[in-house]
């Protein structure tokens, strides 16, 4: 190591971020992400770290390493309850972790996610091998609970793949040929659109959570402030009604339209449902989820998501497991043994930051 090095690592310091220092995050995320502007985007930040239901603005997740004034590297999460067993627990979810290149390789990166501890046992995170994180994580004590498995239905051929995307002639061909594959659906009569998350969906996942062992807490509080106020995005949402009562839900994303006005793929974000009529709950939204799809063109619906029947489900309707490099990481010094099992957990592509970080589509 040389001097320079030894001096910097000597005077880095991990600290909570204060708000008074977020413009200089900002700039400092503005370089780290120099291809990425939504990541030191304010209104995205603020939404994100200040805006989340279960924030304290006096102590931010968020940790920053610092050289005096300097800001060398960042680890961020936002806090969320865990329904883990029956008992409500608090966890954070980090969200992003990096350090400037200048202070790599000094032992940072386990400092700062040292620090994220300190403040929560129970932490979760979406990684790749790609990346370096999950090395880091485990050496660490987190646990690889498994990969996330992900499901894609072709609906549009033509529409999906760039290269015929861009010809029209071709793509039109392309599209017409896959037609009697693509089965269409009626509307159903019990699946509306939903416009605000209220009472009604506090009540349903107080039903809901009792079917699996790990899962992420879905108030409508966390609903509304996901879905409904993230800063240049909209979602279309969906609820499974029996008369009054809300028996399920789904949230799809589609992706913004090309240049020559296609939409190459969508994703249903989020989908949830009750014990009662499980099945036929599914159903009901995965068909209307494909018919919306249909109707707008879309290239193709994905679905990431760890829960059994939805699996089958997903594959009843024709959706096949497709490659997913990403992978559930956790660490908790207690319920390991629920924690640390994939076949406990419910978890769609909502819960982590794969919808979070997204391209806007306004």
């Amino acid at each position: 190591m040389s001097n320079l090095s030894a001096k910097m690592q000597n005077t880095v310091k991990i600290e909570h971020l204060k708000l008074s220092e977020k413009d200089k995050l900002l700039a400092f995320l503005q370089d780290a992400y120099a291809d990425n502007p939504r990541m030191s985007d304010a209104d995205f930040w603020t939404w994100h770290f200040l805006e989340t239901p279960f924030a304290n603005q006096e102590k931010l997740p968020v940790w920053v390493a610092k050289s005096g004034e300097t800001i060398a590297g960042q680890i961020a999460a936002i806090p969320v309850k865990i329904n883990v067993g029956g008992e409500q627990k608090d966890a954070i979810w980090i969200l992003d972790l990096i350090v400037s290149k200048d202070f790599r390789r000094q032992g940072l990166a386990k400092k700062l996610v040292k620090a994220a501890e300190e403040f929560c046992t129970l932490i979760l995170g979406v990684n790749t091998n790609e990346q370096h994180a999950p090395k880091l994580l485990q050496s660490l004590g987190f646990v690889i609970v498994g990969k996330i498995p992900r499901f894609h239905k072709l609906l549009f051929a033509g529409n999906d793949i760039r290269e015929i995307a861009n010809l029209k002639p071709l793509r039109e061909v392309i599209n017409l040929a896959f037609a009697p594959i693509r089965k269409t659906f009626k509307p159903n009569k019990n699946v509306r659109i939903v416009k605000i998350f209220d009472e009604i969906f506090d009540k349903f996942w107080a039903e809901a959570e009792q079917q699996w062992s790990c899962a992420v807490r879905r108030e409508a509080k966390f609903l509304e402030w996901q879905y409904l106020k993230q800063p240049q995005k909209k979602f279309d949402v969906i609820g499974y009604f029996e008369g009054e009562k809300l028996l399920g839900y789904a949230v799809l994303f589609f992706r913004k339209a090309s240049e020559n006005g296609t939409i190459k793929k969508a994703a249903i974000t989020d989908i949830c449902y009750l014990p009662e009529k499980s099945q036929e709950t599914i159903d009901a939204l995965l068909q209307e989820s494909l018919r919306i799809a249909i109707e707008r063109r879309v290239g193709g619906l994905v679905v990431d998501v760890i829960d059994e029947l939805l699996e089958q489900r997903l594959e009843k309707f024709g959706f096949w497991r497709v490659k997913n490099p990403l992978q559930l990481m956790v660490k908790s010094p207690e319920r390991q043994d629920l924690l640390y099992n994939p076949k406990q957990w419910f978890l769609t592509r909502g819960d982590s930051d794969i919808s979070i970080f997204e391209c806007p589509n306004l």
